[in-house]
This record gives structure tokens, sequence and C-alpha cells, in this order.
């Protein structure tokens, strides 16, 4: 009788702990008006609108955050093994065609890992700082850390039905001495552009070099999970 109370106890544990795992609502398809788009208990914390399928019309790109802390596991590392419990407020990036002729907006995507939240960014605070639509791309800028501060860019281009990376930028600092690695990353053309040496004396002295991108294909919103989660080089993580 104890073996099968322990295993009533068990099973109830196991039960009440995969119940707890955060469920991301599904955003709305279609709307007029962020308004209603927006999920319960969500909020928008940042928006842009801007052409990004070049019909001309002002589509929508949109970050929700949830309005409480929540554990997550979060990928870091070579986005398949590394992964790290956090409690925080989830987010939610989604991006809206808008129909020209009735002013309708329509799902492209929503992604539920790639923004960064709010405690991700160190002793900075949060780390989103810029998201901006510009020639029908998006562009995503994080930064955070403390002595030693990190940036990261991310452009992607809505092309044969999907979201491409099509470029990146990952500057490192230390924020007193300006000690820094810039890399741009242009994964069109799959090309590499470093410059290592001091921030503050961007030409005089400092060494830059170009090299060859090696990779199958692009990245996409379903492949490259989060900032820090690709591992594109030995040792070197976007």
């Amino acid at each position: 009788m104890k073996v099968f109370y322990l295993y009533i106890l068990t099973l109830w544990t196991q039960i009440s702990f995969a119940q707890k795992t955060f469920i991301f609502p599904k955003i709305k398809t279609q709307g007029t008006a962020v308004e209603q788009l927006t999920p319960a208990s969500w909020k928008v914390i940042d928006q842009v609108n801007g052409d990004l399928n070049n019909d001309g019309s002002a589509d929508l790109a949109v970050v929700f955050e949830y309005s409480k802390a929540v554990d997550e596991t979060r990928a870091y590392g070579d986005n398949s093994n590394a992964f790290i419990k956090e409690t925080q407020k989830p987010r939610i990036l989604a991006i809206f065609f808008r129909d020209k002729s009735t002013g309708v907006l329509s799902l492209s995507t929503q992604n539920n890992d790639f923004i960064l939240r709010s405690e991700e960014g160190g002793k900075l605070g949060d780390p989103l700082q810029q998201m901006a639509i510009k020639d029908q791309q998006l562009y995503l800028r994080f930064q955070g850390g403390s002595e030693w501060r990190w940036e990261l860019g991310y452009t992607f281009k809505f092309e044969n039905k999907d979201w491409f990376l099509t470029s990146a930028i990952n500057l490192y600092y230390n924020q007193n001495n300006g000690d820094m690695t810039e890399r741009v990353y242009d994964f069109k053309t799959r090309e590499l552009f470093t410059t290592v040496g001091n921030l503050h004396r961007r030409d005089i002295g400092n060494k830059k070099t170009s090299e060859v991108l090696y990779f199958s294909q692009l990245r996409t919103f379903k492949t490259f999970k989060k900032p820090w989660a690709w591992e594109i080089m030995p040792d070197v993580y976007l």
C-alpha cells in the first residue's frame, strides 16, 4: 500500500510540474489595430510600422510582454542542448502584413523566443534597444553587460514566404578602456568582416580582416532560436 501511495504522489508531482509549463497564446491572425491583436494579460512594449513585403503599405512589427514573471527554459550556447531555466516575463514578436486596400493586418509570423527578456541584459537592464523597418527589412538591436558590454544586431527579410536572417553585427567591448572586437556578418554574400582594436580609435591601429562565412543555409526565425544560440564558428556565438 505504501508503494502505491508513493507511486500516486510521484505521478501527481510530475503532473503538477507539467501543468506549470507556460503556454504562449496564439496571436490573432487578423485585425485592424494593435489593440485588437494584443492577447489578454499581455501589453505592447514596442511596435514599428513600415513596408516589409514591398507592396507600399505600412506593415506592423510588435513586441508583446506578459504581465507576470514565469519560469522559462531558454536556449543558450549551441541552440540544442544548452538550456537555462529563468524566471522572467515572456515576450512575443509578431509581424503583420497590412492589406493596402482594406487596412486589415494579417499575421505573417509569431516568434516566442527570439526577443530577449528584460532580465537578460545584465547590469545595463532591458537589452531590447531598437526595432526598426528600413528597405523592407526588420532590424532588431540588443545590448547588455557591465564593464564588458555587448551589442547585437540582426536584420531579417521576408523572401520566398519566410523570414531570413540577411545580416548581423556583434560588438564586444570594455567600457573603461575601449578594447573591442566587432564582427559584421553578411549572409547574402557569405562574408565576415572583423575589427579588433579600440572602440575610441576605430581608424587608428585597429586590425580589420575579412573572410568567407561557411554555413549550410540561411537561418530563419524558425531555425535561429534566439540571440547567443548559434555557434557560427568555434567558440563564436551570434
